[in-house]
């Protein structure tokens, strides 16, 4: 039987999986799903037939101003497929274009430039429309204080708004379960207190640690996802869309309606498809995360990082292609490597929380645990404070792993690790 021809995507581009290296490899991949035989009709059903809701068009009122929050550029959600559908609903319900505000949920993401915008937005952007971008520094309504004692600040710009939807792509997520859903809103249009005090959930309260529940593939009993829904819900959101992407960024599914329940409803589709059994860990995973955008930067490569670990058996080898063209994403990511133990940076989150830290304390739980080779663009120096080992190319990956290993076992490589959840046997 002919071996197939493995390429990982890296960047815009892709690169093969070298030749000679190993007699034979176990690949991870989702089974495709299948594409709709008419995009744009099954957009229009959902919209027609939202779940837990009434279609938009029948909850906003003639003259209301609507306020659309929309992903950024670290992740791609199919916005520019799915605005016609919401405008048409708004304007149907009478709203004219100049009371349509869409809001980019970046959180604490960097500024997207003009070209991003229009880019993400589509031909929509040019018709009446207002587009701005949430700051996580800027003016807030305070709405209240969850039960974990979080302060929920949302964006007053927004907050003016009589009709809030949120909108998003559906993948899994380190820590908070699943993207997409209540996460438009919070962290993505809320202050960074907020989000800082939302994602300190991850820890545990009875003890040092991270919590158990709070992990990929898991909402129900999350301390980070309950206490975002708790947020979410004082803004009373009216409407939501959520699209599932395959790793090719084709849109096989869609959810509308409530903001939670159609979320949900989503999350459990996109598991079907993206939650992988395998029988074993290996000594030696190769990992993509999945092209750009899953690679942008270091932080949004790491998801891909945490889903390959999960398939590395300890003291193994993970090999992650991500190009990081925007380097670690945040200037408040790499000093925290000044710690070289997790455990004494998890004391210093605990007195001093900041988000980028937390994703700090994830990468340098993963070094100490395996070896990571990471490809990418990022200097070497910076990749080896991280506790890695940098490689210029995939072979130089490679051979790098057998120096450390003592030899090449069967690898396991994952095309779309920002993707594909590996659910590993026992």
């Amino acid at each position: 039987m002919k071996k197939p021809n493995v390429v990982l995507s890296y960047g815009r581009g892709s690169l093969p999986l070298p030749a000679g290296f190993f007699p034979r490899t176990d690949l991870l991949i989702a089974k495709p799903p299948q594409l709709p035989p008419s995009e744009e009709g099954h957009i229009g059903r959902w919209f027609a037939r939202p779940a837990g809701a009434l279609p938009l068009s029948r909850l906003a009122r003639r003259g209301e101003r609507v306020a659309i929050a929309i992903s950024d550029v670290t992740r791609y959600s199919a916005t520019d497929k799915i605005l016609p559908f919401l405008l048409r609903e708004t304007d149907a319900a009478g709203i004219p274009r100049d009371r349509v505000t869409l809001f980019v949920a970046r959180g604490t993401h960097r500024t997207m430039t003009e070209a991003e915008v229009r880019e993400a937005v589509g031909p929509e952007i040019d018709s009446g429309i207002r587009v701005e971008q949430s700051d996580p520094d800027g003016d807030f309504a305070t709405l209240g204080t969850t039960s974990r004692g979080t302060k929920v600040l949302v964006s007053r710009r927004l907050m003016e708004h009589d009709r809030i939807v949120l909108t998003g792509t559906i993948s899994f997520h380190y820590f908070a379960g699943f993207g997409g859903g209540r996460k438009a809103l919070v962290p993505g249009c809320a202050g960074r207190e907020t989000a800082h005090q939302t994602h300190f959930r991850i820890f545990r309260t009875d003890g040092p640690g991270k919590h158990p529940m709070a992990r990929p593939g898991i909402l129900a009993g999350n301390p980070v996802h309950e206490d975002i829904v708790e947020a979410v819900s004082m803004a009373s959101p009216t409407f939501l869309v959520n699209t599932l992407l395959t790793p090719g960024k084709q849109l096989f599914d869609l959810v509308a309606g409530h903001w939670q329940k159609a979320h949900e409803e989503g999350c459990a589709r996109y598991a079907k498809h993206f939650r992988v059994r395998i029988a074993k860990r290996y000594p030696l995973v190769i990992a993509s995360a999945g092209g750009f955008p899953k690679d942008i930067n270091l932080i949004q490569s790491h998801k891909a990082l945490d889903n390959a670990f999960l398939a590395t058996e300890p003291d193994g080898v993970l090999i992650l292609l991500a190009e990081c063209p925007d380097g670690f994403g945040t200037p408040h990511f790499f000093p925290w490597f000044r710690h070289k133990d997790p455990d004494a940076l998890e004391r210093e989150l605990r007195a001093n929380y900041q988000i980028y830290g937390q994703t700090a304390h994830a990468v340098l739980t993963k070094t100490r645990a395996c070896r990571v080779i990471l490809v990418s663009s990022l200097p070497p120096e910076d990749v080896e404070t991280m506790g890695m080992t940098p490689a210029p190319t995939l072979p130089d990956a490679i051979r790098a792993a057998k120096t450390i290993l003592g030899e090449l076992p069967v690898p396991l490589v994952i095309p779309d690790a920002g993707y594909v959840l590996p659910d590993p046997a026992g």
